[in-house]
């Protein structure tokens, strides 16, 4: 009798063991399916400029409230896919490409900003915290490329992501991005639609959406330089 339920003990803990298994198998796989790395396009660019990219930390994006992403981390271009039309891309017809998702946001001043109107522009779409201290080292690079190619076919949207428990209200945001000098709009994420709809979990998070409208990736934390590469790239 003692045997036997030593026995069914021991075959409960391996029944147990067999399915963590092959419940964290099956996530690795649904995770490597879902944000494939295109760092190297952008890791080509720095080769060519003679400043390569040091690949032994880039341990990808943060959970928001952790911890603001690190300068090791601002190289970093990632395919993100959030919901979105799917559709076929010219120069490959077996590559499937996202249409990025759009959203309506008012900047609290009255003036309401869409995505879909920037259609033919590449546009960054940064989402950002005030607390985030990396959200606001990036703030003056995005308004030198704001001020360089406003009249051209570059934009930027920074989205502040309002719902945080931790933002400030929307008048003191107004406020914080006043004396930064931006420029660029700053619109308002209130109920998190937007921010859902685009996986955000950490900060600060660019999406950069082609002229097409389409998702082509996202980075975290970046400079000048960095966008500059990736205007040069997707333009």
């Amino acid at each position: 009798m003692k045997f036997n339920k030593k026995f069914n003990t021991i075959l409960i803990l391996v029944m147990i063991l067999i399915l963590i298994t092959g419940c964290k198998s099956e996530k690795d796989n649904i995770d490597d399916n879902d944000a494939n790395n295109i760092e190297s396009e952008l890791d080509k660019e720095n080769d060519s400029d003679n400043n390569v990219v040091d690949d032994d930390d880039k341990d990808g994006e943060m959970a928001v409230g952790d911890k603001e992403t690190g300068e090791d981390d601002k190289d970093m271009v990632e395919e993100q896919v959030p919901e979105g039309d799917k559709e076929t891309g010219d120069d490959n017809e077996d590559k499937e490409t996202i249409a990025a998702p759009d959203f309506t946001l008012s900047d609290g001043k009255g003036n309401s900003y869409t995505l879909s109107d920037y259609k033919g522009k590449l546009v960054f779409v940064n989402f950002f915290t005030t607390w985030c201290g990396y959200c606001k080292d990036e703030m003056p690079d995005f308004q030198k490329i704001h001020e360089k190619y406003k009249d051209d076919d570059v934009a930027i949207i920074a989205v502040d992501v309002q719902h945080d428990a931790s933002e400030k209200p929307i008048d003191e945001v107004i406020e914080w991005a006043e004396d930064l000098g931006i420029t660029f709009p700053v619109v308002f994420d209130e109920d998190g639609t937007a921010t859902d709809n685009y996986y955000i979990n950490g900060y600060p998070t660019t999406y950069v959406i082609s002229k097409e409208g389409v998702v082509i990736g996202y980075v975290n934390a970046m400079d000048e330089q960095d966008m500059e590469k990736l205007i040069s790239m997707y333009r």
